[in-house]
C-alpha cells in the first residue's frame, strides 16, 4: 500500500471513529465531552438533529478561523464539505447504530470508558495526518496562532470557554443545563492524555503514512 494510500484510509477511519465516540458520548447519560457540548445542547435545545446541530456550529467554526487568521485557506475551505460529511455520519451512527441510552450509573460509566479512548483515538488519526482538521481542531490552532499560545493550552481554554456558553445558552432557553456531568469532565481530562499516548503508540504508522507525500 502506498504512503498516500495509507494516509486517505487512516484519516477515513479516523473520522468514522471519531464520529462514532462523540455518539458513544451522548449516550452515557454522565455529560458529554467539553467540544460537543455546544452541538448538543443545540440539539437537545433546538429539536433538531445532533448532525444537524454539528454540521452549522462546525461552518460557524470555520467562518470565524477566517476572520481569526484573516485569510481563506484551503484547508479552512474544505471543512465545508468536511462539517457535511461529519455531520452526515453523525446523525447514521446516531439514528441506525447506537440507538440506545443508558440504564444507570454502571452501563454509563461502561460506555464512558469505551467513548473517550474511541474520541481520543479518532482525533488522533484526524489529526497527526494532517489532510483537513475538524473544523474544532482548525478553530483551536487558530485560536492558539493569534494568541501565541500552543496547542494544549489553546484546546484546554477554548474548551472551557465552549462549556461556559453552552451552559449559558441553556439556561437561558430552558433554565436548566444539557449535557453537562462527570463525562465532560472526565474526558477534559483524559482526552488529550490519550492523544499524546495514541500519537506515541501509532508514530511509525503516521510516519510511514506521511513518508514521500509531503
Amino acid at each position: 500500500m502506498s504512503a498516500a494510500l495509507r494516509r486517505g484510509a487512516t484519516f477515513a477511519a479516523g473520522l468514522v471513529i471519531l464520529c462514532f465516540g462523540i455518539v458513544l458520548n451522548t449516550k452515557t447519560g454522565l455529560g458529554v465531552a467539553s467540544i460537543n457540548t455546544a452541538p448538543y445542547t443545540f440539539s437537545q435545545v433546538e429539536g433538531i438533529s445532533l448532525g444537524t446541530a454539528t454540521m452549522l456550529l462546525y461552518f460557524i467554526f470555520a467562518g470565524a478561523q477566517c476572520l481569526l487568521r484573516r485569510s481563506l485557506g484551503w484547508k479552512i475551505i474544505l471543512q465545508i464539505p468536511m462539517s457535511v460529511l461529519i455531520g452526515r455520519i453523525v446523525d447514521f451512527f446516531n439514528d441506525y447504530v447506537l440507538t440506545f441510552q443508558a440504564k444507570g450509573l454502571a452501563d454509563g460509566l461502561l460506555l464512558l470508558c469505551c467513548a473517550i479512548p474511541l474520541t481520543a483515538l479518532g482525533t488522533t488519526l484526524v489529526v497527526q495526518t494532517d489532510l483537513v482538521p475538524a473544523a474544532p481542531d482548525g478553530m483551536v490552532r487558530a485560536f492558539g496562532d493569534v494568541m501565541g499560545w500552543d496547542f494544549g493550552r489553546a484546546k484546554y481554554t477554548f474548551d472551557i470557554v465552549i462549556i461556559i456558553l453552552s451552559a449559558a445558552y441553556a439556561l437561558v432557553r430552558t433554565g436548566h443545563t444539557v449535557g453537562i456531568g462527570i463525562g465532560t469532565v472526565a474526558a477534559a481530562l483524559l482526552t488529550g492524555r490519550l492523544c499524546q499516548l495514541f500519537g506515541r503508540l501509532l508514530a511509525p504508522w503516521f510516519q510511514s503514512c506521511l513518508a514521500k507525500t509531503n
